[in-house]
Protein backbone atom coordinates (compact mmCIF):
# COMPACT_ATOMS: atom_id res chain seq x y z
CA UNK A 1 0.00 0.00 0.00
CA UNK A 2 1.64 3.72 -1.28
CA UNK A 3 1.89 5.40 1.44
CA UNK A 4 2.60 9.55 1.38
CA UNK A 5 4.97 9.94 3.99
CA UNK A 6 8.06 8.11 3.60
CA UNK A 7 9.95 5.63 5.78
CA UNK A 8 13.74 5.94 7.07
CA UNK A 9 15.18 3.34 5.71
CA UNK A 10 17.12 1.33 8.13
CA UNK A 11 21.31 2.16 8.06
CA UNK A 12 22.13 -1.17 6.64
CA UNK A 13 20.30 -0.61 3.74
CA UNK A 14 20.85 2.79 3.28
CA UNK A 15 24.40 2.48 2.97
CA UNK A 16 23.56 -0.67 0.88
CA UNK A 17 21.77 1.30 -1.80
CA UNK A 18 24.21 3.91 -1.85
CA UNK A 19 26.95 1.36 -2.34
CA UNK A 20 25.00 -0.01 -5.23
CA UNK A 21 24.43 3.15 -7.00
CA UNK A 22 25.99 3.11 -10.00
CA UNK A 23 27.63 -0.02 -9.50
CA UNK A 24 25.00 -2.17 -10.50
CA UNK A 25 26.00 -5.66 -12.04
CA UNK A 26 23.20 -5.37 -14.69
CA UNK A 27 20.30 -3.29 -15.70
CA UNK A 28 18.10 -6.03 -14.08
CA UNK A 29 20.13 -5.32 -11.07
CA UNK A 30 19.72 -1.63 -10.95
CA UNK A 31 15.80 -1.75 -11.38
CA UNK A 32 15.96 -4.53 -8.33
CA UNK A 33 17.78 -1.72 -5.55
CA UNK A 34 15.43 0.75 -7.20
CA UNK A 35 11.98 -0.60 -6.85
CA UNK A 36 13.20 -2.11 -3.23
CA UNK A 37 14.91 1.13 -2.02
CA UNK A 38 10.98 2.27 -3.30
CA UNK A 39 9.46 -0.44 -1.53
CA UNK A 40 11.39 0.18 1.20
CA UNK A 41 10.76 3.70 1.71
CA UNK A 42 6.81 4.10 0.49
CA UNK A 43 5.17 0.74 0.27
CA UNK A 44 3.92 -0.96 3.41
CA UNK A 45 2.67 -4.11 3.52
CA UNK A 46 0.59 -6.06 6.13
CA UNK A 47 -0.39 -8.69 3.92
CA UNK A 48 3.69 -9.37 3.05
CA UNK A 49 5.31 -8.80 -0.60
CA UNK A 50 6.33 -12.01 -3.11
CA UNK A 51 9.52 -10.75 -4.43
CA UNK A 52 10.20 -14.33 -5.63
CA UNK A 53 7.88 -17.28 -6.30
CA UNK A 54 9.42 -20.98 -5.21
CA UNK A 55 7.88 -22.09 -8.74
CA UNK A 56 9.18 -20.05 -10.89
CA UNK A 57 12.87 -21.14 -10.41
CA UNK A 58 14.25 -24.83 -10.26
CA UNK A 59 15.47 -24.38 -7.12
CA UNK A 60 12.80 -23.12 -5.29
CA UNK A 61 13.59 -20.23 -4.19
CA UNK A 62 11.25 -17.88 -2.94
CA UNK A 63 11.73 -14.30 -1.21
CA UNK A 64 8.89 -12.34 0.89
CA UNK A 65 9.04 -8.72 2.00
CA UNK A 66 7.18 -7.86 5.06
CA UNK A 67 6.11 -3.90 6.58
CA UNK A 68 9.16 -2.04 4.86
CA UNK A 69 12.21 -4.07 5.43
CA UNK A 70 11.91 -7.38 6.80
CA UNK A 71 12.61 -10.05 4.22
CA UNK A 72 11.72 -13.77 4.27
CA UNK A 73 13.95 -16.08 2.32
CA UNK A 74 12.87 -19.79 2.04
CA UNK A 75 12.42 -23.25 -0.28
CA UNK A 76 10.71 -25.73 -0.67
CA UNK A 77 7.68 -26.63 -3.25
CA UNK A 78 4.24 -28.35 -2.88
CA UNK A 79 3.75 -28.46 1.01
CA UNK A 80 7.33 -29.78 1.34
CA UNK A 81 9.41 -26.58 3.13
CA UNK A 82 12.64 -26.19 4.74
CA UNK A 83 12.54 -23.94 7.34
CA UNK A 84 12.44 -20.05 6.53
CA UNK A 85 15.06 -17.61 7.33
CA UNK A 86 13.46 -14.07 8.65
CA UNK A 87 15.85 -10.90 8.30
CA UNK A 88 15.01 -7.46 9.41
CA UNK A 89 16.79 -5.89 6.43
CA UNK A 90 17.34 -6.25 2.63
CA UNK A 91 21.34 -6.67 3.12
CA UNK A 92 20.83 -9.31 5.50
CA UNK A 93 18.92 -11.45 3.11
CA UNK A 94 21.34 -10.88 0.52
CA UNK A 95 24.43 -12.15 3.06
CA UNK A 96 22.64 -15.68 3.13
CA UNK A 97 24.59 -18.71 2.24
CA UNK A 98 22.29 -20.90 0.32
CA UNK A 99 24.39 -23.53 1.27
CA UNK A 100 24.95 -23.12 4.94
CA UNK A 101 21.14 -22.52 4.66
CA UNK A 102 20.37 -25.69 3.17
CA UNK A 103 18.33 -24.57 0.35
CA UNK A 104 21.08 -25.37 -2.72
CA UNK A 105 24.52 -27.21 -3.28
CA UNK A 106 25.97 -24.37 -4.02
CA UNK A 107 28.80 -22.52 -1.87
CA UNK A 108 26.50 -18.80 -2.73
CA UNK A 109 25.33 -15.77 -1.12
CA UNK A 110 21.47 -15.07 -2.16
CA UNK A 111 22.31 -12.25 -3.72
CA UNK A 112 25.18 -13.90 -5.75
CA UNK A 113 22.42 -16.33 -6.72
CA UNK A 114 19.99 -13.32 -7.64
CA UNK A 115 23.36 -12.20 -10.20
CA UNK A 116 23.98 -15.41 -11.54
CA UNK A 117 19.90 -15.47 -12.55
CA UNK A 118 20.34 -11.41 -13.78
CA UNK A 119 16.74 -11.47 -11.29
CA UNK A 120 15.10 -13.74 -13.18
CA UNK A 121 11.24 -14.58 -11.76
CA UNK A 122 11.92 -11.21 -9.50
CA UNK A 123 8.27 -9.18 -9.00
CA UNK A 124 7.49 -6.26 -7.90
CA UNK A 125 4.20 -5.91 -8.64
CA UNK A 126 2.86 -8.40 -6.46
CA UNK A 127 1.91 -6.83 -2.77
CA UNK A 128 -1.00 -8.87 -1.53
CA UNK A 129 -2.46 -5.55 0.29
CA UNK A 130 -2.85 -4.67 -3.12
CA UNK A 131 -4.03 -7.98 -4.84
Amino acid sequence: MRQNKKHKLVPEDAELFNAMRGNYFSNNERVFFERLQDKEEYEFTVSNDLLLYEGDNEEHIYIVRCEYEEYIVGHGIDGHYDEERHTMCLSDVLRINLKIQGFIKDDITLLQWLRKRDYAGIQYNHNYDDL
